[in-house]
Order: structure tokens, then C-alpha cells, then sequence
């Protein structure tokens, strides 16, 4: 009977959560490295599958706007006429390319994300093309999802294992990244949990099979992080207790322990063609890779814990997790170290550490993680697991608390499990009230993301990309015909430009700050992006926002309309100073404006014969004596606005400044050839309401 409820049980789980995060895929827009990931997974499986090192054998792109707002291809052409061709398959990103320039990350999520979009979007026309991808996470978080009730309901009893799972389901950061972060983290966390899995079922059934399945398991994990390397430091210590002195008399479970790391292995090379040419050097620079990415010799003072412990991962998974996880994985955590003793398979010692250890590693001394914890998100499962052990001991807890009662037996048990499970109630509630941005969640404990931004928590508030798609759905149901779109500072990749309205001109060379070209600017808003740039200050200062996406009040997305209509008031009128008194030296322009004003920007002309050099080096100053001088950051020839290029532009120079109050003005430049030293006039502005 109980084998029957767990297999029954882990289906609907498995089916609840894949059709849930289906149904709500459409809410979330991508990843940042969807444009590193995808491309390369689709040159490498085109590779795989036809031999070719280029796209020739697909049909040539054509341009189409795809409904960012449906899972299904709802575009301005006839499914039928759309190309068998990806968005991400890049004349300019093929595999003669990739295997001469790849590293980073490995790539089997890569390749298997492609094999979703080939089938459902290629092949069937069944789901849009920037979908298909991340069925394949939704997927396998939904596997997971039923592996993490079946093992905890086989090890702590039913109701650990409904509070497992839906713990993990929960888990606002798994359940975000589930839907857009399938090419690592959701991945890499659910082959490590699928390989602990069968590394134990191997070894206290001695099965051979189990432990080759365990293999498996470890290549694909390889094949998408080096992270699955850390589990030896789980496994090992866990089998120093369990593994007997007969388990090395049988030759089959001697030959699969053997067997499973090099199967890992030979996976891990074999789907890399990048990898083929040089293996040793090629192996050791991503290496290289990784240990620059995860090791520091500087860390932020703030979270410098004792002997040189960072704190930072254990703050961020406190603040992070919802209260009532937190509360039964405390509870978890404490049983199953009072379990160990009595287990003959230790296997609450393997779920400490599987816990323990992907923290602890960018923890110690040295090493660093940023962005939050996502990059390790291997620990959440095991975070589930325990905490489905604390929702078991509360449920005890509340059983012999009824026994005072007069309920029957069944009954006691029923009401019990029934208020351990209402406990998920608020935080259900709460996941639909910030829905689709949970991964900018944080709990009560630091007040939420208002309490998170408060205190500086480094990236409060970053979506990683998942944001964009409610911007740009404001913009497709509200820009006016032929609008213009820019980012305020990102990569355009960040959002595929199939999603935008086909009228809109979406380039990010519009960027045109106190000019105010009409431009509409969206961004991501979170920890140090209001001063990243001078187009984000502006942005940030001078206009008023015509949408915002918000968590507990807190702005994770903007939308601006850079025109007269949305500017602040006190930005709207710009004067000229037209008492400006212009003086000129080697490699030097100066201005004294008559009066201290607040300045809005310069716009100089001067006379491009063809033959000036172009200008190396250059920086603008302004002081308010004329003897004491501060200098903006981002020196020249790098221009602060898009529209304008570089600076100087053919035979004009434009500088924009931000309601600074200064008299004088400097402008220094090399060589002293250039030609800005063919002055004709000049005119700057001032903020006369400011």
C-alpha cells in the first residue's frame, strides 16, 4: 500500500509542478547567458546531428514577432511560414567557431536545451522558439521534485516526504530559476541529487546497476558545472560508515564503482567537441576558469566572518529562505543528527552534508560567490529533504499534542499533517503576490526586499533577466506606433528582439539623455544600477518612470519615455548661458559660464578637415574657483550617450552633465592635434528650475 501511495504520489507531484511551471513559463523572460549557452548548444547539436560545422543546411532567418505573452507560437506570420530555425542558430556562432573559441561552462544542458527547442519548436511547431529551451528545465525541476518526496517518504515516512517536496516546489528560488535558468544551476542541482541518489541506492542494495546509473548521472552533471566535483566531499565521509568489508568481495560492485567516474568522464569529453583538439591544456584552462571565478583575495568587509569566513552564503540563504522552511529545516537538521547514530545506512548524515557542503566550499577563506546563491543551488534540495524531517518531527509534535483530545486515531493523524501542510498557506500567498519575480524574494526575517535593499545585501533585488518579459509587454500594449526602444545600459541580447513589437525600433545607438529623442529606456533595477552609467543616473533622476514590475514596494523593473512630457519638473527647461566666455590652450579648452549654474550639457562644433588625428585620450573637469577641479569618470574618447558614438563625432562634441553646479568648465584632450583645437563656437546649458 505505501509503495503504491509513493509511486502515485511522486507522479502527481511530478505532473502538478511540470504543468504549473508550463503554464507560467511565459511570465519569465531569459537569462543573461541564454546567448552564450543556446548558440553554442545549437552549433554543437547541429554538429552532432548532420556533421556540418556551419548552419548551410538550415533555411535562411527571416524576421518575425513572436507574442512574448503565450507559451505557443502566436506570431505575425503563419506558423507554417516560419523556418525550422532557431533565433539562436548565428551565422556568426557555429561550431568552426565555438571549437576554436569556446570555454567556460561545459555544455551537455546546452545541447539538450537545443534538442527541446529542435523538437517542440523546429520540428512541431507546438511551442514558441524561445520557450521550447526552458521546457527542458521545467522538466527536469519537476523530476526532481517527485525525487525528492520518493526518497524522503522511503527514508522519514509520508508526511516528510509531502512536506519535501513541497518545500522544494516552494523554495522561491527554485521555483523561479526553474523556468529561465536551465542551462546550469536547475540542471546541475538536479544530476547531483539524481547521482546521491543512486550512489546510495548502489551501495546499501550493492547494486552494480545503481552505481552505473550513478555514472551517468555524474557525466551529465560534469557535463554542465564543475560543481558535481564537490560531492566527493559528501560522498566519501558518508561512506567511511556505510561500506562494509563484503562490498569488496563483489567483483561486479568493485567493477561499477570503477566503471561510473569514467563513464562521468568520458561524457564529459565526448559532448565537448571544443575539448577534442587538446584535451590536457583545454581541461586545464577551464579549470583556470573556474578558480577565477570562485576564489578572491579581497572580499566585502561586511561579511568577513571569523579566521576569514565568508558569510555571505549563509546570510543569503537565512534571508532568503521563507520562514517556515527555515524553521522546519532548523527542526530537520537537529533530528537527523540525533538519527545518525541509530541508521544503519547513515543516510541522514548523507543529507547533512549534501547540505552542508556547497556552502561551506564558497565559504571558506579565499573564495567568493556573487549573485546570491544560485550558483550553488545543489544545497536546496537537500535543504527540502531536512526540512521535510522537521515538518515529520512537527507533525509528532502535534500528534501527542491531540492525544489529550478525544479524536480517533486516524483522525489525530489527519488533522495533524493537515496544520503542518496550512503552515505553506502564507507563503503560497506570498510567491503569488511577487509572482513571476521570486528569485527577488527575501523573508521577513531582513523586512523583505525593502529590508534587503536597506541594508546594501549585495544584488538585492537582480532577476538575472527574468524581469524583462513584463517590460517589454507593457511596452508592446502601450509604445506608440514607431516608437524607439533602447536598454538603459545592457547587452540587446538580453532581450530577443522577436518578442518586440515589429514598428518598434529597438536599438540601443538611440540613447539620447537631455536631448530627449522620445527614446523608451528599460533596465533591471537592482543593487548599483542607478549609477553604473551616466544614462542610468539620468534616467534615474531626471525622468519619471511609466512602469515599474515591484517587490514589497521595491522596483525591479523600469520603463521610461525619455520626452518633455515624463521628465521631472524641475529638469524640463534648459537655457543656454549665453554670457560663456571661451579660452583655448594646448590640449585644453576652457569656459567660464559668468555664474555658478546647474549645467545640463556642452555642445561644441569645430571644424573636421579630415586630417586631425583622432582623439587617444580626454577628460572633462568643473570647479566652481577655476583653481580647484573635479574631474567626471569614463575618460574620452567614450561618449556618455549612444546616440552620439564616441566623442568627439565628426565635427561636433557633446558632454551632458546631471544638475552638477560648477562655473568653469575644462576640457583636456591628446593629442593636442586633434580636431577639437578647430574651435567655431560652443553653447552650454543650464537647468535653470534645478
Amino acid at each position: 500500500m505505501n509503495k503504491k501511495f509513493a509511486t502515485i504520489t511522486t507522479v502527481i507531484f511530478i505532473v502538478l509542478f511540470f504543468v504549473l511551471g508550463l503554464l507560467t513559463l511565459p511570465h519569465y523572460g531569459i537569462n543573461w547567458d541564454a546567448i552564450n549557452h543556446l548558440t553554442r548548444g545549437q552549433a554543437y547539436l547541429n554538429f552532432f546531428l548532420t556533421g556540418k560545422g556551419d548552419f548551410s543546411n538550415l533555411p535562411q532567418k527571416i524576421s518575425y514577432w513572436q507574442n512574448p505573452k503565450t507559451l505557443f507560437i502566436n506570431s505575425n506570420i503563419p506558423s507554417e511560414d516560419l523556418p525550422a530555425r532557431s533565433f539562436y542558430e548565428n551565422d556568426g556562432t557555429t561550431y568552426n567557431w565555438f571549437i576554436a573559441h569556446d570555454g567556460g561552462h561545459p555544455v551537455i544542458s546546452d545541447i539538450l536545451s537545443s534538442v527541446f527547442n529542435k523538437v517542440l519548436f523546429s520540428k512541431l511547431k507546438l511551442i514558441n522558439d524561445i520557450d521550447s529551451y526552458r521546457v527542458y528545465g521545467v522538466l527536469l525541476a519537476a523530476f526532481l521534485v517527485g525525487l525528492v518526496f520518493w526518497w524522503t517518504n522511503k527514508v522519514y515516512g509520508r508526511v516528510a516526504g509531502i512536506v519535501a517536496a513541497i518545500s522544494l516546489s516552494l523554495y522561491p528560488l527554485f521555483w523561479s530559476e526553474s523556468h529561465f535558468n536551465t542551462q546550469k544551476d536547475i540542471p546541475e542541482a538536479v544530476f547531483w541529487s539524481f547521482m546521491l541518489f543512486a550512489v546510495w541506492k548502489g551501495i546499501t542494495k550493492k547494486s552494480a546497476k545503481w552505481i552505473l546509473f550513478s555514472g551517468l548521472m555524474f557525466g551529465l552533471a560534469l557535463g554542465t558545472k564543475f560543481n558535481i566535483l564537490f560531492s566527493i566531499f559528501v560522498i566519501v565521509p558518508w561512506l567511511i560508515f556505510v561500506v562494509k568489508k563484503d562490498f569488496f568481495r563483489k567483483r561486479k560492485l568493485i567493477i561499477a564503482s570503477f566503471l561510473a567516474p569514467i563513464i562521468g568522464i568520458a561524457m564529459f569529453i565526448a559532448s565537448w567537441p571544443y575539448l577534442w583538439q587538446d584535451i590536457y591544456s583545454r581541461v586545464l584552462n577551464i579549470v583556470g576558469y573556474y578558480k577565477s571565478i570562485g576564489l578572491t583575495s579581497a572580499i566585502d568587509a561586511r561579511f568577513l566572518g571569523p579566521l576569514g569566513f565568508n558569510t555571505y552564503p549563509s546570510e543569503w540563504i537565512i534571508y532568503t529562505t521563507p520562514i517556515i522552511i527555515l524553521t522546519l529545516l532548523i527542526l530537520g537538521f537537529v533530528s537527523a543528527l540525533f538519527r545518525i547514530k541509530k541508521e544503519r545506512d547513515k543516510v541522514s548524515l548523507l543529507f547533512l552534508l549534501w547540505f552542508i557542503v556547497p556552502f561551506f566550499r564558497v565559504s571558506l577563506p579565499g573564495t567568493t560567490i556573487y549573485g546570491g546563491i544560485r550558483q550553488i543551488m545543489e544545497y536546496v534540495p537537500a535543504l527540502a529533504i531536512l526540512a521535510g524531517l522537521g515538518g515529520h518531527y512537527l507533525y509528532l509534535v502535534i500528534l501527542r499534542l491531540l492525544k489529550k483530545l478525544k479524536f480517533g486515531n486516524i483522525s489525530r493523524k489527519i488533522i495533524s499533517a493537515l496544520l503542518v501542510l496550512i503552515c505553506f498557506i502564507p507563503l503560497a500567498i506570498k510567491l503569488i503576490q511577487i509572482h513571476p519575480n521570486e528569485n527577488a524574494y527575501f523573508s521577513p526575517l531582513i523586512g523583505g526586499l525593502a529590508g534587503a535593499k536597506a541594508k546594501d545585501i549585495p544584488s538585492w533585488g537582480n532577476t538575472f533577466g527574468a524581469a524583462y518579459r513584463q517590460g517589454i509587454n507593457w511596452i508592446n500594449d502601450h509604445a506608440e506606433p514607431g516608437s524607439k526602444l533602447v536598454l538603459a545600459f545592457e547587452l540587446m541580447p538580453n532581450i530577443p528582439n522577436l518578442w518586440v513589437r515589429p514598428d518598434i525600433v529597438f536599438y540601443n545607438t538611440q540613447r539620447s539623455g537631455f536631448i530627449r529623442d522620445g527614446e523608451y529606456a528599460i533596465t533591471l533595477t537592482y543593487d548599483g544600477t542607478a549609477e553604473r552609467s551616466y544614462y542610468d543616473r539620468y534616467l534615474e533622476t531626471a525622468l519619471e518612470p511609466v512602469y515599474e514590475a515591484k517587490v514589497d514596494s521595491v522596483p525591479i523593473l523600469k520603463v521610461w519615455k525619455n520626452d518633455l512630457e515624463h521628465t521631472r519638473k524641475q529638469y524640463q527647461r534648459q537655457n543656454v548661458l549665453k554670457e560663456t566666455r571661451w579660452r583655448f590652450s594646448s590640449g585644453r579648452i576652457e569656459a567660464d559660464l559668468g555664474k555658478e549654474a546647474n549645467l545640463s550639457y556642452l555642445d561644441l562644433s569645430f571644424e573636421n578637415n579630415g586630417s586631425c588625428p583622432k582623439l587617444i585620450s580626454g577628460a572633462v573637469g568643473i570647479s566652481n574657483d577655476g583653481k580647484n577641479w573635479s574631474y567626471f569618470p569614463g575618460s574620452l574618447p567614450i561618449g556618455q550617450i549612444s546616440i552620439f558614438g564616441w566623442q568627439p563625432s565628426e565635427n561636433r562634441f557633446v558632454y551632458f552633465f546631471l544638475g552638477e553646479k560648477a562655473r568653469y568648465l575644462k576640457i583636456e584632450y591628446s593629442p593636442v592635434g586633434t580636431c577639437l583645437r578647430n574651435f567655431i563656437n560652443g553653447r552650454v546649458y543650464e537647468l535653470p528650475d534645478l
